[in-house]
């Protein structure tokens, strides 16, 4: 176990229990493929599947590498390939906020291109068919993410992945219609209607300063 930030007594004893003995007596939070999600009061236990080690490392490495950004959860402990410990955060996912509040998020586009930019300056990018996929919006409207395993070191591409988001965000401030229309691609899988996708955009172009200035 390596512990980043103070972890209560309690929770390190069972840590090196489930090191030792390689099971937990909780109830699960939730299952997937790769990993099984626990709520120890308020922290957040993600142990990866056996075949699913390999991602488990990525997403710590990923992890590590974002904790001076305010998306991504607080990391307390971890075992490489085996689990992190890091802060249970309350948020859903674009269509589910919607739902549960009646309003997409204040700075939704703001919070999109501000996370992908931190990614990249970090040192980790993901896929294009999932890049805004794992975003999450709490109750006051904060931008987190809770998971990294699909993130891919970007190496010697940072500076060109980088300036490639830029051109993005410009393309957006100056109305391109190619541009604006592979957003909505996301937008309409999680449901917005047309006013909401038009509201999204003019408040991203009101906002200042503008995002490529503010980097």
């Amino acid at each position: 176990m390596i512990i980043i930030n103070p972890i209560g007594n309690n929770i390190e004893k069972m840590l090196l229990h489930y090191e030792k003995n390689g099971h937990l007596t909780l109830q699960a939070s939730l299952i997937s493929n790769s990993s099984v999600v626990y709520r120890l009061q308020d922290y957040c236990l993600k142990v990866y599947a056996s075949r699913a080690r390999l991602d488990g490392e990525i997403e710590i490495e990923a992890l590590r590498a974002l904790q001076s950004n305010s998306y991504a959860p607080k990391l307390y402990a971890y075992s490489p390939g085996e689990y992190t410990l890091t802060e249970w955060i309350e948020a859903f996912k674009l269509k589910e906020y919607r739902v549960t509040y009646g309003h997409i998020p204040p700075n939704l586009i703001y919070d999109m291109f501000t996370t992908e930019l931190q990614q990249i300056h970090a040192g980790y990018w993901d896929w294009d068919v999932i890049r805004y996929e794992n975003l999450l919006w709490t109750k006051t409207g904060d931008v987190k993410r809770t998971n990294f395993w699909l993130c891919e070191p970007v190496n010697s591409r940072r500076e060109s992945l980088y300036n490639q988001v830029i051109r993005r965000i410009d393309n957006i401030y100056n109305g391109d219609r190619t541009e604006m229309e592979a957003m909505e691609q996301y937008f309409y899988r999680h449901q917005l209607t047309s006013l909401e996708i038009e509201q999204a955009f003019s408040d991203f172009r009101s906002q200042r300063p503008r995002l490529a200035i503010a980097q």
